[in-house]
């Protein structure tokens, strides 16, 4: 008895049709795909270039502050004469008022931008709490702890600034030898700080 080979051509064109429409879904998929990798990678790099700037700004600020020892031309900055008091503004900044799409970043980096107004609300905790039992009219250890704090904050923006960099394939800018270097002016004040302090605190040990 012969086979009954008529369902053949059913099978292979179910099978052709089958395979078009998947071909097909898989070409939409990969272009949307590559729209969609396009767009993260425009809108990262936006964003790096507007928070790096926003950054920069911060870290710039935080320099001053660790400069800020309460004086102003070797004087007590009070309008008295006597007492210290701030000369400079602590920086600020708002991430949730930048129109960019936060998303596009991994979420440890997303993290450590987003968490940055936080951290600059603990350091100020923190230096009011130092404050509100540190001796006038020079307030020393006050003036330590915000030298030091914003230091060391500056350090770290200074890192996300780099991580931020490197996430969007910008360029990172290393500083010529013998030019300004920033983090180097950091680091130097808070070991500067570190010091006076340990210092202080060998003297008052003496009898």
């Amino acid at each position: 008895m012969a086979s009954d080979w008529s369902f053949v051509p059913s099978i292979i064109s179910a099978a052709s049709g089958l395979l078009g429409v998947w071909m097909g879904g898989r070409l939409t998929w990969k272009r949307e795909s590559l729209r969609e990798n396009e767009r993260i990678n425009k809108e990262s790099s936006y964003l790096a270039i507007l928070v790096i700037a926003h950054l920069d700004r911060f870290i710039n600020g935080c320099v001053q502050v660790s400069f800020d020892d309460g004086t102003s031309e070797g004087r007590p900055a009070g309008s008295d004469g006597i007492y210290h008091t701030t000369t400079v503004k602590v920086p600020a900044f708002s991430p949730l008022e930048l129109d960019v799409d936060w998303k596009v970043l991994p979420a440890d980096l997303m993290y450590g931008i987003l968490n940055l107004p936080y951290k600059v609300e603990q350091l100020a905790n923190h230096l009011s709490g130092v404050s509100e039992f540190d001796d006038p009219p020079e307030y020393t250890e006050y003036f330590w702890a915000r030298q030091y704090g914003f230091s060391v904050l500056g350090l770290e923006v200074s890192e996300l600034v780099r991580r931020l960099r490197q996430h969007a394939n910008l360029p990172t800018e290393e500083p010529l030898k013998g030019d300004w270097n920033r983090d180097e002016i950091l680091r130097e004040q808070g070991d500067k700080i570190e010091k006076a302090r340990a210092a202080y605190e060998a003297r008052m040990k003496l009898p």
